[in-house]
């Protein structure tokens, strides 16, 4: 049995190197044909994959880091300190706000009582109308 393997083994090799030989061959008549030779024998590499424990690790190891960075610099370092606003404050700009809004109302008042009511365009429209079918009833009546 042993004879048979190795035999075997040598028969492959001996296949495989006028595998690469032909390729080789076909590779060049394609480029001077003008066509790029093919190269969908050439295998993709595998997705390499991790399992749950070594994901685990990995994550472990960079919330170590991490926590190791802040000690070091420091988290609250970063944030501001956040400014409180006194009621008296807080008041002022409220009445200053609604004052604001009462001179907008009257101002917005005062331009509305100074121009006059318009017509509603319908009812230009409908004059328009009425005057035309008034014409075309006085033709009819003249026939």
């Amino acid at each position: 049995m042993r004879t048979d393997n190795s035999l075997l083994e040598a028969a492959l090799i001996g296949y495989q190197h006028q595998r690469e030989l032909l390729a080789a061959k076909i590779a060049e008549i394609q480029l001077q044909l003008g066509n790029a030779p093919a190269t969908a024998s050439v295998e993709k590499p595998k997705k390499r994959v991790m399992n749950a424990a070594a994901r685990s690790r990995i994550a472990q190891a960079q919330r170590k880091r991490w926590a190791e960075f802040h000690k070091t610099r420091g988290v609250t370092a970063n944030k501001a300190k956040k400014r409180k606003m006194s009621p008296e404050g807080r008041e002022r700009i409220a009445e200053a706000t609604r004052k604001r809004w009462a001179e907008f109302r009257a101002a917005k008042a005062k331009a509305a009582a100074k121009k006059p009511a318009k017509k509603a365009a319908a009812g230009k429209r409908s004059t328009r109308k009425a005057s035309a079918s008034a014409g075309s009833e006085s033709a009819q009546a003249a026939t």
